[in-house]
Order: structure tokens, then C-alpha cells, then sequence
């Protein structure tokens, strides 16, 4: 059986001027249904019925032939199916199936066209066939100028009958059922197709969603968390997935990183987790157009074949040997040593969360009287303890209500102990140790003062004008180059090797002098951390756009 594509495309258009030529994209709305009736691959004939020049040049363009249709079937007030009529009885050969493609439809795929074809090829039983999603609503109708309900019973949408939307997509027909007055014949049939694909260009707001929709890309997470780098890799590309909403994500990780697996869990995106030798196949069976790596140091082995399958790999914080493979490198807390051109350095590039660009810093107290210990989500170095050791009899003496923060990572054995300091410290009435805080931010803006890592932890700290002590939990981090004291930070260096004398002296240091804590302060804000996620996004896409031109 022979089958013609008929795409009805005047120049006219109201709604939106020259819709069918508007360019969609990067090419008119019109070439995206030429080709997906090319690509479906099941039309002997693919045919524009048009009464306008430019229309006819382009679909010629994209590779459609064209019926010149003569000027009173152009008209607003015109129906499809007299269109449809005279293109068919244009054409010398004879068809046995006739189906309209309304170019206005710039999201269907082939595959779905393909399928829809088939169903008409096989059920000869099915005179028309139509595109449609099924809709299921509460409705109301209007009845002898009566407003009544279009259903029989009122329950959840999901346990309502099925109700058929046509799209518009498609129009399949027997010929013998194409009239200059009907496409229909006796057995009507629905083809069901998927709502991302159902979208028919009448409005400019349909034209917006139907552009995003179209620079919507396939994103892969590949992240590792667990107690050893904590969990600032985890939260990062959870802020970044939460500005990428209209892109289709999907999360890859070690199943041994089991804490890392629940956090990405709990905020419900997709989600696959295995072996960590099995992960690179199971990112290349999801093809994927980006691959954004958060898991420090990369090999080649990690990044080049992603590359030679033409996946846009982005890096974050990798001073690896697949460093200069990737595509795009990310390091806010690193500066590079090389000045390779895809590497982006410096606090310009911090992904701060929602919480804390959201909330305003308070003013300083004149007086030191509220403390913050929280040294990342793992704390390997057990710098907490150290703190509270340190600093137990100044907190006695000076009353200072203090708050531990321990994070998802913090072995549970190293809590006893930590207790046990407390009380032998005579401060249990001035502690107080929480876990899992769902709101860092609240925290940071109780705190006059904040003992911490050099990790992501200190930007958010800045953010909230908090003077801070630094004190690192490995080298690595002593390479985070914001933690310095230009930035309003009191650097101590490695935390192993910072006496309990040396710290509790910085302290009272700080303590004693509120000019100090003001110009702490001062120094933190000369940095704008609040747009950093935007940026990094938008560097990403933009970067990607232009390596695909």
C-alpha cells in the first residue's frame, strides 16, 4: 500500500505572523515536520500545499515537493479537508492512505509517526486515524444556558474515564474516505501519543514551550559523596539539577556511596546507582548530550570515551590527567596552575544554595556571644572534638552558647566522645550537638562566630558576613584558594597541626576586638557569591550551544 504526506502551510497567520517560516530554533517552524516525515521513513510522497512563495522555496529546501494551491483555498475561513482534496487530486499517482501533517507540530518524533503508520497499515479495519493524548478532567459543559458537570462522578483525575485531545499531529485517512467535505470514514481510531510530543503551535506561549522544549538536552550527574570528600559534590549538582528542570536529568553513582544514593533519593530525581566499573557503561546506554563529572580528580580513561561518543563532558574541581580532556572544567576553590582556555577558576564560579542566596545577613553583635562548630559533612580530621577541647574553658568563662553541626558523614562512635568532652568541660548547658540540619543558613546567621573547614562550607559562611576560623582537614583543601585572610578569613592551615593554644588564642583574639570581626566582614562581602549557580549554568549550555555550531 502507497501512502502520501500532505502538509497544509499557508503564509497567512494571525496568531503568530508568518508562523510556518518564523524561525524555530535555528530553522522554520515548517522544516521540523518536513523532517520528521522524512526521517519516519513509511511515505512514498511528501507533498507542501501552499498558495505561498517563500513556503514553497524552504519546503522545497528541506526536501518536501509542493502543490501550489490556488488563492481561494488560502483563505481564514477555509477547512483542511477541501485542502487536503486538492493536493490529493493534484498528484497523477494513486494512494491507498492520505495523511495530514500539520506543520504546526514541531515536537513529534518520527519513531511515533513511524508507529502511528503502522497501526494503520496492519488494522485494515481503521478508516481514520487520529493523534491524540488522553486528558482525563473534571470538565463543565454549558447546556440550555445551564453550566453542568461532563462527567458522571466526581473522583481523582487518574480514576476518570479516558478522554481523547485530538493533537493535531496527524490525520490518517483511506483515500476513498478524502472528500472535498470529510477526511472521516465509519471506524474512527485514536493513536495515542506522548504529551511532550503533543504541543500544536497556536500562540506565542506555545511557541515558548515548544523553544525550550526544543533546547531541552540530555543531562548525566556522574557525583560521589561519602565520608572521606563528604557530600558538597552531592548538593552542587542538586542546585544545578534544580536550574536545569526543563532538561531531561538523570543521576549516576557508586553504590557503595549508600548515604550519597538516599540524598539524591529524597529529592526524587532518577536515579541509577552500580558497581563503580559499571557506571561508564550504564552513562553511554543513557546517551546523554552533557556528562558533568563531580568527583574531583579524573583519569583519561574517565573522560575520553565519553568524548569520541560526542558527550560534552563538564569536570568540577579536577586537577586530574583528564583535566585537559574534558570540555569544560569548574574550579571555584582551585586556582589553576596552567591557563588552559575551558577552565574556569575563582569564587565567580561557587554554586551558593537557595538558602543562603536567600537570606540576609544579620548585623554583628558588639559582643562575641554565640558560637558555630561545624566542620563539613564527614569531618575526617575530627576537628570538632579538637574545637570543643580547645575551646571548653573560654566557652565556660565567657557563657557563649555554642551549636556543634555534625554532618550526614560524622561516624556515630565519635559522637560518645564528643560528649563525654562536653560534660567534662563543664559546658553541656552551653552546647548543643545537631544533626542533619535541614536549614545551614538559619544557623549561620545565629552565629557571631564560626569555626570551620576549607571547604564549601566557608562560602557559605562569607555569604552570611560570619567571621570564621579556618582550620583544613587534609593538603587538598589548604589549595581552596578563598580561604585566605584577604577574603575575611582567619587561616589557621592544616588542622592536625594547630595546637589547642593556637586556636583558643585566635579566638580570644577575635573576641576581644569587634573592629576585627567588622572588617572580617567587610572583606567577605567584596566577593558577590549570589549569582554563581546562574552563572555556572549558563556556562555550561552556552559553552555546550557553541561547541555544537
Amino acid at each position: 500500500m502507497k501512502t502520501i504526506g500532505i502538509i497544509p502551510a499557508r503564509g497567512g497567520s494571525k496568531g503568530i505572523p508568518r508562523k510556518n517560516l518564523r524561525d524555530l530554533n535555528g530553522k522554520p517552524l515548517i522544516a521540523y515536520t518536513i523532517g520528521t516525515a522524512l526521517k519516519a521513513g513509511c511515505f512514498d510522497r511528501i507533498v507542501v500545499s501552499t498558495e505561498d512563495e517563500e513556503i514553497a522555496h524552504i519546503a522545497r529546501e528541506f526536501g518536501a515537493e509542493v502543490h501550489i494551491r490556488p488563492d481561494h483555498l488560502a483563505a481564514d475561513q477555509t477547512t483542511l479537508d477541501p485542502v487536503i482534496f486538492d493536493a490529493v487530486q493534484a498528484v497523477r499517482d494513486s494512494y491507498d492512505i492520505v495523511a495530514t501533517l500539520q506543520p504546526t507540530c514541531p515536537l513529534l518524533k518520527p519513531e511515533t509517526l513511524k508507529a502511528a503508520h503502522r497501526k494503520m497499515m496492519e488494522d485494515k479495519s481503521i478508516d481514520t486515524l487520529l493523534s491524540a493524548v488522553n486528558d482525563p478532567r473534571l470538565a463543565w459543559i454549558e447546556v440550555d444556558s445551564e453550566i453542568v458537570p461532563a462527567y458522571e462522578k466526581r473522583v481523582n483525575r487518574q480514576e476518570l474515564p479516558p478522554y481523547f485531545r485530538e493533537t493535531g499531529a496527524f490525520f490518517f485517512s483511506r483515500r476513498k474516505w478524502v472528500t472535498e467535505s470529510s477526511r472521516f470514514g465509519k471506524k474512527v481510531a485514536v493513536f495515542e501519543i506522548p504529551e511532550n510530543e503533543a504541543l500544536d503551535i497556536d500562540t506565542m506561549k506555545d511557541w515558548w514551550i515548544a523553544e525550550r522544549t526544543l533546547q531541552s538536552r540530555r543531562i548525566a550527574f556522574r557525583v560521589d559523596g561519602n565520608r572521606k570528600i563528604g557530600f558538597g559534590h552531592v548538593y552542587r549538582q542538586l542546585l544545578l539539577a534544580n536550574r536545569l528542570l526543563d532538561h531531561d536529568l538523570r543521576f549516576f553513582l557508586d553504590e557503595a556511596h549508600d548515604s550519597a544514593i538516599e540524598v539524591i533519593r529524597g529529592a526524587f530525581y532518577p536515579l541509577e546507582f552500580g558497581k563503580r566499573e559499571e557506571i561508564q557503561g550504564r552513562i553511554l546506554d543513557y546517551q546523554p548530550d552533557i556528562l558533568i563529572n563531580d568527583i574531583l580528580d579524573t583519569t583519561p580513561d574517565e573522560v575520553l570515551p565519553f568524548k569520541e561518543k560526542g558527550i560534552f563532558v563538564v569536570n568540577f574541581e579536577d586537577l586530574g590527567t583528564g583535566m585537559p580532556e574534558a570540555d569544560l572544567v569548574i574550579n571555584a576553590l582551585y586556582e589553576s596552575d596552567l591557563p588552559y582556555s575551558h577552565v574556569y577558576t575563582g569564587p565567580d564560579y561557587y554554586c551558593l544554595r537557595d538558602e543562603f542566596a536567600h537570606t540576609r545577613p544579620r548585623d554583628l553583635s558588639e559582643k562575641l556571644n554565640h558560637l558555630l562548630i561545624t566542620f563539613g559533612g564527614a569531618d575526617p580530621s575530627n576537628l570538632t572534638h579538637k574545637s570543643i577541647r580547645a575551646l571548653g574553658g573560654w566557652i565556660a568563662n565567657r557563657a557563649i552558647r555554642t551549636k556543634v553541626i555534625l554532618g550526614l558523614g560524622y561516624p556515630e562512635e565519635w559522637e560518645s566522645p564528643l560528649r563525654e568532652e562536653i560534660a567534662n568541660r563543664k559546658v553541656t548547658d552551653l552546647v548543643s550537638i545537631f544533626r542533619n540540619v535541614k536549614s545551614m543558613a538559619a544557623e549561620f546567621k545565629w552565629a557571631d562566630l564560626a569555626l570551620t573547614s576549607y571547604g564549601r562550607t566557608m562560602y557559605e559562611i562569607a555569604s552570611m558576613g560570619v567571621p570564621a576560623i579556618l582550620m583544613g582537614q587534609n593538603q587538598r583543601e589548604l589549595q581552596h584558594a578563598f580561604g585566605h585572610s584577604k577574603n575575611g578569613f582567619a587561616s589557621l592551615g592544616l588542622g592536625e597541626k594547630v595546637t589547642d593554644d593556637q586556636l583558643l588564642a585566635t579566638v580570644k583574639s577575635i573576641d576581644a576586638n569587634p573592629k576585627l570581626r567588622v572588617e572580617m566582614r567587610n572583606r567577605m562581602a567584596e566577593t558577590d557569591l549570589g549569582g554563581g549557580a546562574y552563572r555556572v549554568t549558563q556556562l555550561i549550555l552556552n559553552a555546550y550551544r557553541e561547541s555544537n555550531l
